[in-house]
């Protein structure tokens, strides 16, 4: 079997045995985390082109805790009539061959696979739930868990370059005259784009906090094209996002707090996850 390598930021005992993967105790310091998965293929993997929806099944599936699942799940944290799961996860990184005609993205060898939260149980829970499986089976098909790396975050200055590994949605929705609910979305040489990010961050902070967002928050974007664009479908709804790379600019709490919870809208489907540019 293979045997998994531990790197990390935090605080953590692990035991390793030759027949697999035990875990002995296991303490993650009460911060803001990523976790990153890197997964072994016996053979070509194989999902339909939007799979972040297998990826969120996985996500809530691996959580033990049955009351904070279903927390998560159909409560999280809210802020009028705004639910946030602050939780978000990026595409996943590997050496992929797209069919069009088949809808398919196929991975070979090696695939990793970042997720981020300001929530200490949730890390824990996946850390634990990834520990101790030996295989996952995604859409019917093995992958062997080789390495997880846990980075505990925190910026210090108040400005960074990011680039995306999901891409950010930013829309915004209204009743039509005859009645029907339409959305919108903007690209990032919008207005509306910096100023929707802006103001569903404040959202997020006070209904994790407690309290309203009283510092600054900007986000610039730097580098995109139309090849960033991307058009995916979330249980049966079309969505619109934007890869590229972005500067974040604003207090060092905020920006890290966007950095683990994840920028625009959807976070807990899979859009929206930044990687620092160094």
């Amino acid at each position: 079997p293979y045997r998994s390598s531990i790197t990390v930021g935090c605080n953590l005992d692990l035991k390793i045995f030759n027949n697999g993967l035990k875990m002995n105790e296991i303490q993650i310091k009460e911060g803001i985390m990523r976790l990153q998965v890197r997964f072994h293929l016996p053979k070509p993997l194989c999902l339909p082109i939007n799979y972040q929806q297998i990826l969120q099944g996985c996500l809530y599936h691996m959580i033990e805790d049955e009351k904070f699942s279903d927390f998560l799940h159909n409560h999280g944290y809210q802020y009028g009539k705004r639910q946030f799961r602050l939780f978000v996860f990026g595409r996943l990184q590997g050496k992929p061959v797209v069919d069009i005609r088949q809808k398919s993205i196929t991975f070979t060898d090696h695939v990793e696979w970042q997720i981020s939260s300001c929530l200490p149980q949730f890390i824990r829970e996946l850390g634990k739930s990834f520990l101790l499986e030996k295989a996952m089976y995604w859409n019917g098909q093995p992958l062997e868990i080789e390495e997880i790396k846990y980075e505990e975050v925190k910026i210090n200055q108040t400005s960074c370059i990011v680039r995306m590994l999901s891409p950010i949605t930013v829309c915004s929705t209204y009743v039509s005259k005859d009645g029907k609910k339409t959305t919108q979305y903007f690209a990032p040489n919008d207005p509306a784009f910096a100023h929707l990010i802006r103001e569903n961050m404040a959202k997020k902070y006070a209904a994790f906090y407690g309290t309203p967002y009283s510092g600054t928050f900007q986000i610039k974007p730097l580098q995109y094209s139309s090849k960033d664009k991307v058009i995916t479908r979330f249980k049966g709804t079309l969505i619109e996002g934007w890869n590229g790379k972005y500067l974040l600019e604003g207090d060092p709490e905020m920006l890290t707090f966007a950095y683990v919870v994840g920028l625009g809208s959807r976070n807990s489907q899979g859009f929206g996850m930044p990687v620092m540019v160094q």
